[in-house]
């Protein structure tokens, strides 16, 4: 008898969530209308009209090859009924503040989860102005995929490089960003220097390439960690999720003391 996770045809989601990530990279890559950007709960948390279209663009393919799955974002109400038993994580744009300002620092973050299971099964990270689309799936490893250069598989950090760089991110919650910044010293104790590129996804997408020994961030949404943490963890890094829809996120080494703080 096959068991629950063979029977779920991981290649086909992993198409389905590659498809929907490039038809949402053209939406935010193109012209951004400066007086369609609003702040949401803090300053500096933008929402803009590329978010809002690029999230409808993702869930149109998602829903027209997987009507019974449930869909849920960070800009749109859920939709879908979960009927198949995926539920699918959607970013239209992770560093939204980056796009606004025209850094390149920015992505399309798309995941889905085995809910019977509780295991993450595909996730993409498509950076249109880096060029970049990281992907993964359960048990097939992490791949980064550039224009004109096949796709190469990810490894993590390599051991003895002769720098250890942590990488993190800061709340928009002005009570919570005081406590991560007061928590620095002792995280930088196992690290030489420190990166904040604005953008979960493609934070947890650099310990996967080894552009970063490890990441670490407190206060984010699942939407913000689903994709990168499975690109990390099948690149072979240690990720330590949150139990709940907003928490924190490590991935690195599995003894490094960073994890538990």
């Amino acid at each position: 008898m096959q068991s629950h996770q063979n029977t779920i045809d991981v290649e086909s989601l992993l198409r389905v969530a590659r498809a929907a990530a490039r038809k949402a990279a053209k939406i935010i890559s193109g012209a951004m209308d400066s007086d369609r950007v609003v702040t949401k709960n803090f300053p500096g948390d933008l929402v803009t009209h590329l978010d809002v279209s690029a999230e409808k663009a993702i869930r149109d393919v998602l829903a027209r090859a997987r009507p019974d799955d449930l869909i849920v974002g960070e800009e749109l109400d859920d939709s879908g009924l979960a009927g198949t038993g995926i539920r699918w994580s959607i970013d239209p744009i992770d560093g939204t503040s980056n796009r606004v300002k025209g850094s390149p620092l920015y992505a399309v973050s798309i995941a889905a989860k085995d809910l019977a299971q509780g295991r993450w099964l595909v996730g993409v990270v498509h950076a249109p102005d880096l060029g970049r689309e990281y992907y993964a799936s359960r048990g097939c490893g992490s791949w980064l995929s550039r224009a004109g250069a096949p796709p190469t598989r990810l490894r993590g950090p390599a051991a003895g490089s002769g720098s250890r760089l942590l990488g993190t991110g800061f709340s928009y919650d002005p009570a919570m960003r005081v406590e991560q910044l007061s928590a620095l010293a002792e995280r930088m104790s196992s690290f030489d220097d420190l990166r904040s590129i604005g953008s979960a996804a493609l934070g947890l997408c650099a310990v996967a390439d080894g552009s970063f020994d490890a990441f670490v961030e407190t206060d984010l949404y699942e939407f913000d960690w689903a994709a990168g943490a499975l690109i990390a963890e099948e690149a072979g890094v240690s990720v330590a999720r949150p139990d709940t829809q907003r928490g924190a996120i490590f991935a690195g080494a599995i003894d490094d003391p960073t994890r538990h703080a």
